[in-house]
């Protein structure tokens, strides 16, 4: 049975899914860029010529070529797609399988490409000082998602004995639910020639999410 708690495919905006598709191929020509010409000679010129854009535009969504490379922004995440998550009248039957929906859409970029995991590797390890800068990026993300989750447990009328068990439990459930979408990008690295079997990497993360909540059942 697939998984139906798509937020991102029911809630999202037109201009707001325009803007995301932009963003991830600006991420994308970064890297190849960076890649193919080194990260010296890259320019935002360049990259944003790749996508067919001004360079103004790539300023609209990044402040510099780094920020480019690393991708990962609170941005991403639409407004409509954290109040639909936030919001949500499925109650706790689908805590789970919300939550995971909603990580997987504020924290992947939204390549279609499956190669791009490791093509970002490849950079990352070519250019280490730009590890930092992602690791510390994905933390305020993860950390900014986690509020979000906790907007949904108040939502949802659960309590907490302090402000500090409140954003622990949060944390936790975001860690927690965040394991469909390292298992599917762990499918992908493996079997990359899945995503030509399967029609797409949304139908991977939909088996590993489902494994996922059977396993949860069966505890």
């Amino acid at each position: 049975m697939r998984c139906k708690n798509n937020l991102m495919a029911e809630t999202e905006s037109l201009r707001s899914k325009k803007a995301r598709q932009t963003r991830n191929a600006l991420h994308e020509a970064a890297i190849t860029r960076v890649l193919d010409d080194g990260l010296e000679n890259a320019t935002v010129a360049n990259i944003a010529a790749d996508v067919g854009v001004s360079t103004r535009t790539f300023f609209n969504y990044y402040a510099t070529k780094e920020d480019a490379i690393v991708g990962l922004d609170e941005s991403n995440i639409d407004a409509h797609v954290v109040d639909a998550y936030v919001h949500s009248d499925s109650g706790t039957n689908d805590l789970a399988a919300d939550t995971a929906w909603f990580i997987r859409e504020a924290l992947l970029m939204g390549s279609i490409d499956p190669a791009m995991p490791a093509r970002r590797r490849k950079l990352f390890a070519r250019y280490p000082e730009l590890v930092s800068k992602r690791f510390d990026r994905a933390e305020a993300l993860e950390e900014l998602v986690a509020g979000h989750v906790l907007a949904r447990l108040r939502f949802l009328g659960q309590e907490f004995s302090s402000e500090d068990s409140a954003w622990r439990s949060a944390r936790m459930l975001t860690q927690l639910c965040r394991v469909p979408l390292n298992h599917a990008g762990q499918t992908i690295k493996r079997s990359p020639e899945l995503v030509d079997e399967k029609g797409s990497t949304k139908e991977i993360y939909e088996d590993s999410l489902e494994l996922f909540l059977k396993v949860l059942d069966r505890l």
